[in-house]
C-alpha cells in the first residue's frame, strides 16, 4: 500500500483529461451501446471455419502469435478505429477493455495483454467546491487476458466496482507488471456526464488507465 501524504485533488473543478505532463492516451471513449455492441471476446479465438469467400481467413489481418513483448505493445498502441477516425481501437472504459479494429489491422489471432486493478482509498477534507481529497493506492489483482480477433469487450476485463470510500483504478499494459510506484501522484475527479476519467501513467508499457471514484465520495 502506498500512502500519499498531503496530495490532494479538487472535486469537479478539473476537466476529464489525463494529468498534464504524463504520457498515455488522453481521449475519453464510451463503451458501445448494448444494441450495437459486438459479441464479447473470448480469451482465445474460436476454431476457424473452413475457408470461404466470406471467411476472415481471406481478409487482411496482422499475425500476432510470434510477436515479442515490444511488438505487441507497439501493435496495440498503433491500432486505430475506422468508426472513430484516429481514436484508439484498443481502449478501456469503466466497463472494461474493448477492441474495435479496422479489418486491415485486425489481429489474425488473439493478442495477449495485462490488466491490473488498484483500490483508491479516498479521504475528503472541506465541503462544496473547495472539497479536496487525499488518497491511498492498494493493489487488488493482476491478470493476463487476450483481445481479438473479433471485436467486442474482452471477457474478464470488467473492473471491481467502487465501494464505500474506495474508488477503482484500472491499468492496461504489456510487459513488466505495473506497480504502485508507476501510478500517478495525483488524480482528477470526473466532470461532465461521465462518472469516470482517463488517467495517464509515465510508464511506457501502460496502454490505458481509468479511474472511477465511489458514488458517495462527497460523504467520505
Amino acid at each position: 500500500m502506498r500512502r500519499l501524504p498531503g496530495l490532494i485533488v479538487p472535486l469537479l473543478t478539473v476537466p476529464v483529461l489525463a494529468l498534464a505532463g504524463c504520457g498515455g492516451a488522453g481521449q475519453v471513449r464510451t463503451a458501445p451501446s448494448a444494441s450495437a455492441s459486438p459479441s464479447p471476446l473470448s480469451p482465445s479465438p474460436d476454431p476457424a471455419p473452413s475457408p470461404s469467400p466470406s471467411s476472415p481467413r481471406n481478409r487482411l489481418c496482422v499475425p500476432t502469435t510470434y510477436m515479442t513483448t515490444a511488438g505487441r505493445l507497439a501493435y496495440l498502441k498503433d491500432l486505430s478505429d475506422s468508426a472513430h477516425g484516429a481514436s484508439p481501437a484498443f481502449f478501456m472504459t469503466d466497463s472494461g477493455v474493448y477492441l474495435l479494429a479496422k479489418e486491415t489491422q485486425r489481429p489474425c489471432e488473439a493478442v495477449r495483454f495485462q490488466l491490473s486493478w488498484f483500490r483508491v482509498e479516498m479521504t475528503r477534507a472541506g465541503s462544496g467546491s473547495t472539497a479536496r481529497y487525499s488518497f491511498t493506492y492498494a493493489p487488488i489483482e493482476s491478470t493476463t487476458l487476450s483481445a481479438g480477433p473479433r471485436d467486442g469487450r474482452v471477457v474478464g476485463s470488467v473492473p471491481p466496482p467502487p465501494k464505500g470510500c474506495s474508488g477503482t483504478l484500472s491499468v492496461v499494459y504489456v510487459g513488466e507488471e505495473i506497480t504502485e510506484d508507476d501510478l500517478p501522484d495525483g488524480l482528477n475527479m470526473p466532470s461532465g456526464s461521465l462518472d469516470w476519467t482517463l488517467v495517464s501513467l509515465d510508464a511506457d508499457r501502460a496502454l490505458s488507465a481509468v479511474f472511477k471514484p465511489p458514488a458517495g465520495a462527497s460523504s467520505c
